[in-house]
């Protein structure tokens, strides 16, 4: 799949401090890469606050219970990543 980064996301992911949390979202990053379809990325589920096309997927810390969100769009073979934030986050703004 092609890869776009938003201005928001980079700016999410700078603002990452935790380790291993950055370690998680690379793998995410990488295996999104890799798949071929929607159907190969785990965890991915609609956004439902949203249009058919916006979607998030689940970023779990290896030593945590924190829940990260990654927010992004998906066109044809084209994955725009919008946001990524904690989960309480999207609950409270959408």
């Amino acid at each position: 799949m092609e890869l776009v980064y938003k201005g928001t996301f980079r700016r999410d992911y700078n603002a990452i401090a935790n380790k291993e949390l950055i370690k998680a979202l690379r793998k995410k990053i990488d295996e999104i890469k890799a798949a071929s379809s929607i159907s190969q990325i785990s965890r991915l589920k609609r956004f439902k606050a949203r249009q058919k096309v916006w979607y998030k997927t689940e970023i779990h810390t290896a030593h945590g219970n924190k829940i990260y969100w990654i927010l992004c769009i998906i066109r044809n073979n084209t994955v725009e990543f919008r946001r990524v934030k904690p989960e309480s986050y999207f609950k409270k703004n959408f």
